[in-house]
């Protein structure tokens, strides 16, 4: 995917806003208050972790260009690492939210509804 290196820069910057927004979001939902930032919170986290393996693979892609900078090798891989890292938590909850989109959902109303009164 070497034609993706050109891209890295604009790649991350996605990554990074889809990602930060999703959480933000996801922190919301939590709070129950807006109903809207559950849906959007996986959403954006989804497509934040796409982005990321697509970032991940033109950073491969980029990187040798990069390290040819003078004194510009450890950071780039550090980067890099980074990049890796943060592509594999965020798999993880992007599973985490595909499996939550597919769960059955309970009603909270009917609890008690199957016992006799």
């Amino acid at each position: 995917m070497s034609s993706l290196a050109p891209l890295h820069p604009i790649i991350v910057h996605f990554v990074v806003a889809l990602l930060v927004v999703g959480v933000v979001f996801r922190l919301i939902s939590l709070t129950g208050r807006f109903a809207f930032t559950g849906p959007a919170a996986a959403t954006l986290l989804i497509a934040g972790t796409v982005a990321a393996v697509f970032a991940v693979s033109s950073g491969d892609a980029a990187h040798s260009k990069a390290e040819r900078i003078p004194g510009a090798g450890e950071m780039v891989e550090e980067h890099e690492e980074w990049g890796e890292r943060t592509r594999n938590l965020f798999l993880v909850v992007g599973i985490v939210e595909i499996v939550a989109l597919l769960a059955p959902r309970r009603r909270s109303g009917n609890r008690c509804s199957s016992f006799p009164g």
